[in-house]
């Protein structure tokens, strides 16, 4: 009788301990905080104003790059791209660029004066798995 008692103690000591090896939750990583605000990302550092001799080598590294307020580097997919002449007042849009700049819109930044602006709006990048995600607008005026 007194063997029983052991065995069914052992037993239930034994189902014990697996289920809650089943039932021990693990956490789970901490995802990165969504990117609010971008920047460029240029020879390290991020700009919001450039030369535009700075921005058209900007435009000629592919991937182009912006860094988020989150600290996160996001290898641009596709946006939409506009540039803002301020002296006479001009916007023109360039469409939907998908890898790199538009061959006409590096054009108008090539012909950027001090005070003009581009704008990119409705950017995406690639996750981890391969879907595209959104990031908020990016806009960088040029300087001399």
């Amino acid at each position: 009788m007194k063997l029983k008692h052991i065995i069914l103690a052992f037993t239930l000591t034994a189902v014990t301990f697996s289920v809650n090896a089943q039932t021990k939750k693990t956490k789970a990583p901490a995802a990165s905080k969504a990117a609010t605000k971008c920047n460029v990302f240029f020879n390290g550092k991020t700009v919001s104003q450039m030369k535009s001799t700075d921005a058209m080598a900007w435009c000629d590294s592919l991937p182009l790059i912006v860094k988020g307020d989150n600290g996160v580097l996001y290898k641009l997919k596709t946006f939409d791209v506009m540039v803002i002449q301020k002296d006479p007042f001009l916007s023109q849009d360039f469409g939907t660029a998908e890898g790199g700049m538009p061959i006409l819109a590096y054009k108008a930044i090539e012909r950027a004066k001090e005070g003009d602006s581009v704008f990119l709006k409705n950017i995406t990048y690639a996750d981890a798995t391969n879907q595209l995600q959104k990031l908020p607008n990016c806009i960088f005026s040029i300087i001399n």
